[in-house]
């Protein structure tokens, strides 16, 4: 039966989740704009299309100070109307930058029109090219200088969308590779920054093993590689993995600190949480498929619930997404594993 009920039938969340309501790329950026600024303003706002992976995720940690800046999506040649009011309603300060509104690569010259007649101040954020663009976010002077780096593959499916979760919590830069090796665009990057101290978040079959060669190649060093048989679990290593650096989540230790879970199908969606990450309580992101849930992601909740047993408190979980990108079945797996499994329900 499809899922297409009266709302009655499916609540939106449950005393272990709350699910933020949306059934694309644009509507659900404006539903986690409102739950992060929901009576405060952000510094700048983000805009950008849903379809350029790279420079959609490279651009998250603009999510960080000093830009502290918001994620909305355009999907048409102009603004949506829906898109304009959730601009006005969060009226970006644009302290210390020059602009109110950071366009992300290419947009229909519409939009910019649209944007100047609603009086935003603009930066249209483009390089020559995608690539150019994803450097030139990555040169930007976003949070306190650590020398870190983080490495994705350029394949959605890789689960490189957890990372920009990390890169709005603390403003790290995020650099590409294919099954080729590294792109230029990383190459050029690691070159005006030597001795970075890489962390690669990708499944190992992604991503050739010369990688690392090739990063020491270039004066810098991979710290580590955190990997997995497949995204999901990549996605639950990422948020259980904490450097002597202090690099990372570290999720494996006693917390009732939240996650949230996104799609991994809509990438898209998945980098607009990312300011969970940052403007909520510093939530690694989890990846899920729309009908099921990976055992390894579910083990992974079912541990936060194990660690609070007896401490008076209970994980929480946020879902992204309406009942059209993440199932009631994932939502209610996440609840059981989350709480004391007071639910007897086989989904």
């Amino acid at each position: 039966m499809p899922e297409h009920l009266h709302p009655s039938l499916y609540q939106a969340s449950t005393t272990a989740t709350t699910r933020i309501l949306g059934w694309d790329a644009v509507s659900s950026s404006i539903g986690i704009a409102q739950t992060v600024y929901p009576a405060t303003r952000p510094n700048t706002v983000l805009l950008a299309r849903p379809e350029y992976y790279p420079e959609v995720l490279a651009a998250a940690r603009l999510m960080h100070h000093p830009y502290a800046a918001a994620l909305l999506y355009t999907a048409t040649e102009g603004l949506e109307e829906a898109v304009s009011r959730e601009l006005i309603r969060l009226s970006p300060r644009g302290q210390v930058l020059t602009a109110q509104v950071i366009v992300i690569g290419a947009v229909h010259a519409r939009t910019l029109h649209d944007l100047a007649d609603l009086g935003f101040s603009i930066w249209h954020l483009m390089g020559h090219d995608l690539w150019d663009t994803v450097e030139r976010i990555a040169d930007l002077e976003v949070g306190a200088e650590s020398g870190n780096a983080l490495l994705v593959s350029v394949d959605p499916l890789a689960g490189g969308t957890v990372a920009g979760g990390y890169a709005a919590h603390t403003g790290t830069p995020i650099l590409f590779a294919s099954e080729q090796g590294l792109y230029p665009s990383t190459v050029r990057w690691l070159k005006k920054h030597p001795r970075t101290r890489m962390f690669v978040a990708a499944p190992e079959t992604y991503l050739p093993a010369r990688i690392s060669s090739d990063i020491r190649a270039h004066g810098s060093k991979v710290e580590a590689w955190i990997g997995g048989h497949d995204a999901f679990d990549m996605s639950v290593r990422f948020a259980k993995f904490r450097h002597k650096s202090r690099f990372g989540w570290g999720r494996r230790e006693r917390s009732a600190a939240p996650v949230t879970l996104v799609p991994i199908e809509q990438w898209a969606i998945g980098v607009a949480a990312s300011a969970l990450s940052v403007r909520g309580k510093s939530m690694p992101l989890l990846l899920t498929e729309r009908e099921g849930m990976e055992p390894s992601v579910e083990d992974f909740l079912r541990g936060l619930r194990a660690r609070l047993e007896g401490e008076g408190a209970q994980a929480h979980g946020f879902i992204v997404g309406g009942l059209e990108v993440v199932s009631y079945a994932v939502q209610m797996r996440m609840h059981r594993a989350l709480t004391e499994g007071e639910l007897d329900l086989d989904f």
